[in-house]
């Protein structure tokens, strides 16, 4: 498997929809965590979106995959591009 790396972008007017859905959405990006498919996740401190570290086997499944989360499905998500990540030193690396 390799890492990955998925941004998401989000518009500011959607901001108290976010809010109507974050609940789905974590419990979507929960079972991605216990799954194994997640290392980890939050929302950028300045609230424009979110990093998410996630194990896959290619860009294309992973960006699959991520279509599936309840704030993409409602169009919560402005953009959201997926990059295959070699870390080389702490955490993540090998």
């Amino acid at each position: 498997m390799s890492l990955f790396v998925v941004e998401y972008t989000y518009n500011p007017e959607t901001s108290s929809r976010r809010d109507d859905h974050r609940g789905d959405h974590r419990g979507w990006i929960a079972e991605m965590i216990r799954r194994k498919v997640v290392r980890s996740t939050g929302p950028l401190a300045d609230g424009t979106g979110a990093f998410i570290i996630a194990d896959g086997p290619d860009e294309e499944t992973v960006t699959r995959l991520f279509q599936q989360d309840p704030f993409v499905q409602a169009k919560l998500v402005e953009n959201m591009r997926v990059s295959e990540w070699h870390p080389v030193m702490g955490e993540f690396s090998e």
